[in-house]
């Protein structure tokens, strides 16, 4: 049983899309290949799902940049590995209607939840703020960084006890929809989420994480080639995530305009945009504090060399 851990988020549309399938009785596998009992386990955020990783609990996830990053840095780049990029964009900064704020010079005495500390919305809140000349530390500064489980977050936002929540979708579109909340900035290059594994996973089950990533780039491409199909998974299975009603249409629309799955690409140029995206991710974690020092990102992307991953 190969354990996989992903987040009720639409930037992890392939694990939603994937155990929709399963509600359904339908295969998201690759048909040529053996199939791999796979067993779901739902997180909040990433910091979590990187503790979970390390502590073996789990074997692969869907994770976002910079948790990655930080377990990958504490371990002296010995524990983790990068399988696949899985998407880019879908995550923003949203501050509450009426606020007279464009700019992080804007947020100076003002409050900015994020879905928890050293996720990757948090870095960048801390990195845009800081730009500024802002002092952000851990706890306060000139601006102060709340982190907050999304559920948590959207209930701060509606009583205005924070001025603006940097997040991600579905999160960011229920702000703008529900609460009238209007976003400030945006990072639409950035690569939001990742699929991940332990080097203990890749010793112990090689086989069966590969196979899983050519499952997952299986699905990948039924859902680009299939906007229709990847619509109707994604509302029926975040609902069943989140034991909630369906999104409303023009909300599930927003959202999917703000991100992207990341399809197939030559090598060296995906390469070549995660070393950029990963490496501005480590720069803003180790400028916020949250990072020691910066490392070599070579043995965390080694994985992307492989033929069998390479998509």
């Amino acid at each position: 049983m190969l354990r996989v851990g992903f987040f009720p988020n639409l930037t992890h549309s392939p694990a939603i899309a994937a155990r929709q399938l399963e509600r359904e009785g339908s295969s998201w596998r690759d048909p040529h290949l053996d199939p791999v009992n796979v067993e779901w386990r739902g997180f909040n955020a990433g910091p979590s799902a990187i503790e979970a990783l390390l502590n073996g609990s789990v074997d692969v996830v869907y994770v976002g940049a910079s948790p990655l990053l930080n377990g990958y840095v504490r371990t002296r780049g010995k524990s983790l590995r990068l399988l696949a990029p899985v998407a880019t964009g879908g995550n923003a900064l949203v501050a509450r209607k009426g606020l007279d704020v464009s700019g992080p010079g804007d947020f100076r005495d003002r409050r900015v939840a994020t879905p928890q500390l050293g996720n990757s919305q948090d870095v960048s809140a801390r990195a845009w703020l800081r730009s500024a000349g802002l002092k952000i530390t851990l706890s306060g500064g000139d601006a102060q960084v709340i982190p907050a489980a999304n559920p948590e977050l959207m209930m701060l936002f509606a009583r205005g006890q924070v001025d603006a929540a940097w997040t991600v979708e579905p999160w960011v579109s229920r702000l703008i929809s529900d609460f009238g909340g209007v976003v400030v900035t945006e990072d639409a290059a950035s690569v939001v989420t990742v699929l991940a594994c332990s080097t203990a996973a890749l010793d112990r089950r090689g086989e069966d994480v590969r196979a899983f990533v050519r499952s997952h780039f299986h699905l990948r491409d039924r859902l680009i080639a299939d906007s229709r199909l990847h619509r109707r998974l994604l509302s029926a299975g975040l609902a069943a995530e989140t034991r909630s009603k369906p999104m409303p249409d023009a909300l599930l629309d927003s959202a999917l305009r703000r991100f992207r799955l990341d399809g197939a690409e030559p090598a060296s140029a995906r390469l070549a945009r995660l070393e950029a995206s990963l490496g501005k991710s480590m720069a803003d974690a180790v400028s916020a504090g949250l990072l020691r020092e910066s490392i070599p990102l070579g043995p965390l992307l080694e994985g992307l060399q492989r033929e069998t991953l390479a998509r």
